[in-house]
């Protein structure tokens, strides 16, 4: 009986060393797939930053050529040019007081 114990004994030892081996395996291969699943998504994040960073440059840029507009468009409109644009183009002129009429509503 005690012999049938050791061959039952020795076979349960080896079947528990196999399922720590496969556990070991197992856990080493978890550990690789999440390695590899940390260094994809560091390089997808690196990916996302230089984006982020290119379209904050490319806002900077917008928001200095819309200042730019601005000015451009303050300068067109101007009160000096566009009353040198009428006396020059249009020929006209502001009217003297003895030609301006009042003109009342009832």
């Amino acid at each position: 009986m005690s012999q049938n114990l050791n061959v039952w004994l020795k076979r349960a030892s080896l079947q528990a060393e196999r399922y720590a081996m496969l556990l070991g395996f197992l856990l080493l291969l978890s550990l690789v797939i999440s390695a590899q699943f940390v260094i994809y998504s560091s390089f997808e994040a690196r990916g996302h930053i230089n984006h982020l960073h290119q379209l904050e440059r490319d806002r900077n840029a917008m928001q200095v050529e819309w200042g730019q507009l601005l000015l451009e468009q303050s300068a067109w409109a101007s009160h000096s040019r566009v009353e040198s644009m009428v006396t020059e183009q249009l020929n006209m002129a502001v009217p003297s007081a003895k030609k301006i009429i009042l003109v009342r509503q009832p």
